[in-house]
């Protein structure tokens, strides 16, 4: 299995009583699953129905379904009678209002677009159910695989900024490892110019040095930090893991800003800001995981 994007588009068609049908299915970035059906106004039980067959294919995103009905789907473009009558009534009703009634081209198309498609022409949704999910799993396998695809390529560029974080970590352990030496011969050296000796052996030096090195440590922060990368790297080809990942992001970034708080290296917090900014570029990339 591989790591899934909530980005994708699927497309069907139907036929169903003589009707030709289009199903078109998109999904977008969501926290969790939204379902949003839209179809003709004589099948209110579509969408409830139709967002279960959704429900039991994906698990995060925001996706939208229509059912709408081809030109092909009809009996000829425009219902030409239908279309003559009820100029004849307008026309009628205004002179009994005595209205000036002059219709023009929009007058026409829109008596002729509400003439024709009429619920009337629709099976019931019970004999159209079958047809209509065999055409909803078509368009939802077209989504899932694009869904995939785009899938791949994300986890592609995680894989390598969780890298790059890792390499970050060693730097900043490599730093950091040795600020209490550093320490000790910078403080040895301000009491040298102050013009005191002290032995370096003294218990007040090796007490201000051992405080010095509890202060700075990293290496709770750094273990937990290669912990995280392991954990992602083997999260990220699992099936619906966006929420776990993001919830390791979270962590990521609470490590790195401890070790930031601790830093006693330019280097470090040079290194510390680089690793924040990968992490944010992780966090975007993971929101578009399901």
């Amino acid at each position: 299995m591989a790591a899934s994007s909530m980005t994708g588009f699927g497309r069907a068609e139907a036929d169903v009583g003589g009707l030709r049908l289009v199903i078109e299915i998109a999904s977008v970035n969501q926290k969790g699953l939204q379902v949003g059906v839209h179809g003709p106004d004589c099948w209110p039980t579509l969408e409830s129905t139709a967002a279960s067959w959704v429900r039991t294919r994906l698990i995060r995103g925001k996706v939208t379904a229509r059912v709408t009905r081809t030109a092909s789907g009809t009996s000829g473009l425009w219902n030409a009678e239908s279309v003559r009558a009820s100029l004849e009534e307008l026309a009628q009703l205004a002179a009994l209002n005595k209205i000036p009634f002059t219709p023009d081209a929009s007058v026409l198309l829109r008596l002729a677009e509400a003439g024709r498609g009429g619920s009337e022409d629709y099976p019931s949704f019970d004999s159209a159910e079958p047809s209509l999910r065999r055409s909803f799993e078509t368009a939802l396998d077209q989504l899932k695989t694009m869904r995939l695809a785009e899938g791949v390529a994300l986890a592609a560029d995680l894989a390598a900024r969780i890298a790059r974080i890792s390499s970050l970590v060693d730097g900043m352990e490599s730093s950091e490892s040795g600020a209490p030496a550093r320490h000790r011969e910078n403080l040895l050296r301000r009491l040298r110019d102050a013009g005191l000796t002290i032995d370096p052996a003294d218990e007040r030096v090796l007490r201000e040095i051992a405080l010095f090195a509890d202060r700075c440590d990293i290496t709770e922060e750094t273990v937990r930090l290669r912990s995280h990368c392991r954990q992602f790297l083997e999260e990220l080809p699992t099936p619906g893991a966006g929420r776990k990942l993001d919830f390791l992001v979270q962590e990521f970034l609470r490590e790195v800003n401890t070790v930031g708080s601790k830093a006693v290296e330019i280097a470090t917090t040079r290194l510390v800001l680089e690793a924040k900014t990968e992490i944010e570029r992780v966090r975007e990339q993971v929101q578009n995981l399901e």
